[in-house]
């Protein structure tokens, strides 16, 4: 079986060279009966994305699975607990995914456990590759054994710090010889285009068209920069976008654009939403339950119904109901409802989709792997990790905009410093 790769920064069209790929694989080895493609990437939205884009690739017609890495693996592990005993691995929950990630990995070292997978998914694509530590990667190693294995990566954009040098894209080099893009379809803007490319290589991003750096210094200012950066935006989406959310630089801002006309020239007030990750839209949910740790029944589903309507919150009703009337469970713990709860909330980001909005608030991490016309960084003082760490931070936020970005700085004395200037 083969090992292909495509490598390149932001907005080099690394997914689309990827479905072409793909396409080209399908037409040299078309699948057969029952036979689909596996599709994996890191983090649910870009499973989502990904799923996007699979719809087009000629050939494929649906014969597809987009899925998490961390979801695949659960399947492993549940479907080969028996072997996994046999080996000694210790019992897991869903939660536990480094774990689960390296003893489905260990799982998918057994030709029994590999040739399964294989039979059913000949081809394995990968996008976002690096950004998967060892544990998941142990699973692709032991796959590419097995399947054809297709995959898209960007050392640069990986913002775990653990990861360097970048485990995926060192196994990458040495499985092939990744195709390499280094043209930027995302945008024509020079300013983004030369800004972009100046924080990839170390250097100083200068102002130019369609890119601008601005200092903030105070809320109020910050937050007219905010107004009139959406007032002037000329149509389209706009996300705020911020590499730290602590000291609430970025989220005041947001706060009071929303609140009213701002500034001389009176912009707003805009309604900028903040995306939440799983945990916090668990850790909501969970804090409305009224429940002790150990409850009966009727209090349990009581307990459920009274949760304000949303549907994680409908699932784990239907579960515990479930629970009651063919198992005839007749008490829960907290701790079992909670899980539940997290895990809808895990499912619902996954495969549903969240409502268009034309403004959103996010770390860079959540806009990783997306694109939006335009672009608002808050760049407070509290941004942590070395030089290296603050220029993929804003290298990832930058390379978001398709027609312009707008960096605002909290303080003069920022500009000193990586990711803005060098010694």
């Amino acid at each position: 079986m083969t090992v292909r790769a495509v490598q390149g920064g932001a907005g080099c069209g690394k997914t689309h060279r990827l479905m072409a790929m793909l396409a080209d694989t399908l037409n040299a080895h078309p699948l057969g009966e029952g036979q689909r493609v596996l599709a994996l990437t890191f983090m649910h939205g870009a499973r989502r994305r990904l799923a996007d884009r699979l719809r087009g690739v000629a050939g494929l017609g649906g014969q597809v699975e987009c899925t998490t890495i961390d979801s695949f693996a659960w399947r492993i592990a549940r479907r080969w607990r028996g072997l996994a005993s046999a080996l000694d691995l210790p019992p897991l929950t869903e939660e536990q995914f480094n774990a689960v990630c390296n003893a489905a990995g260990i799982l998918l070292e057994q030709p029994v456990v590999a040739n399964w997978v294989a039979s059913s998914f000949p081809i394995i694509l990968i996008d976002e590759g690096q950004d998967l530590g060892p544990q998941r990667m142990r699973m692709l190693v032991a796959l590419s054994q097995q399947v054809e294995l297709l995959a898209a990566a960007d050392e640069f954009q990986c913002l775990d710090q653990t990861l360097r040098p970048n485990p995926f894209v060192t196994w990458l080099d040495d499985a092939c010889e990744p195709e390499a893009l280094h043209h930027v379809h995302r945008t024509n803007r020079a300013g983004l285009l030369t800004a972009a490319t100046a924080i990839r290589n170390g250097e100083a991003p200068v102002n130019g068209h369609g890119f601008k750096i601005l200092t903030g210094s105070g809320d109020p200012l910050a937050a007219t920069m905010l107004a009139n950066a959406i007032a002037w935006r000329q149509g389209g989406d706009v996300a705020v976008i911020t590499p730290a959310v602590q000291g609430g630089y970025a989220q005041r801002a947001v706060t009071r654009v929303g609140q009213g006309a701002i500034g001389q020239q009176g912009n707003g007030p805009f309604a900028i939403r903040w995306e939440g990750t799983d945990l916090d839209m668990a850790g909501t949910i969970i804090a409305a339950l009224d429940l002790p740790d150990i409850a009966d029944a009727a209090a349990t589903l009581q307990a459920l119904r009274a949760l304000p309507s949303s549907g994680p919150a409908r699932a784990a009703l239907f579960w515990a109901k479930r629970q009651v009337d063919a198992l005839g469970r007749a008490e829960f713990a907290r701790a079992d409802i909670e899980r539940v709860i997290a895990r809808s909330v895990t499912f619902q980001r996954q495969h549903g989709r969240t409502d268009a909005r034309d403004f959103l608030a996010m770390t860079v991490q959540q806009a990783k792997n997306r694109e939006f016309d335009g672009v608002v960084v808050f760049w407070p003082y509290q941004v942590g990790g070395d030089a290296e760490q603050k220029r993929r931070l804003l290298y990832n936020a930058v390379t978001r905009a398709r027609r312009w970005c707008n960096v605002i700085v909290q303080s003069q004395n920022i500009l000193a410093s990586p990711p803005f200037a060098y010694p």
